[in-house]
């Protein structure tokens, strides 16, 4: 498939390798895509670490961990 884009002058050759690295290497290709499609297609996908260790107001998980024991303790033998 042959595909035409306009870009800066200046990307023009990050562009080319680009497109050489996904078509002619597929182990490098495999993590490009990878890469580029966290970075471009969930930019605001967060994970659980990047939520909890945000500059959220600690009211902002009043209620989330308060949560009741669903039944008793157990019984262990150690």
């Amino acid at each position: 498939m042959r595909v035409e884009v306009q870009a800066a002058k200046q990307d023009a050759n990050l562009i080319r390798a680009l497109a050489e690295t996904l078509r002619d290497k597929p182990e490098q290709a495999a993590a490009l895509r990878s890469t580029l499609a966290s970075a471009l297609l969930n930019p605001g996908l967060k994970t659980a670490f990047d939520v909890f260790a945000s500059e959220l107001p600690d009211d902002a998980f009043d209620g989330v961990f308060d949560q009741p024991r669903r039944g008793s303790w157990r019984e262990i033998d150690l």
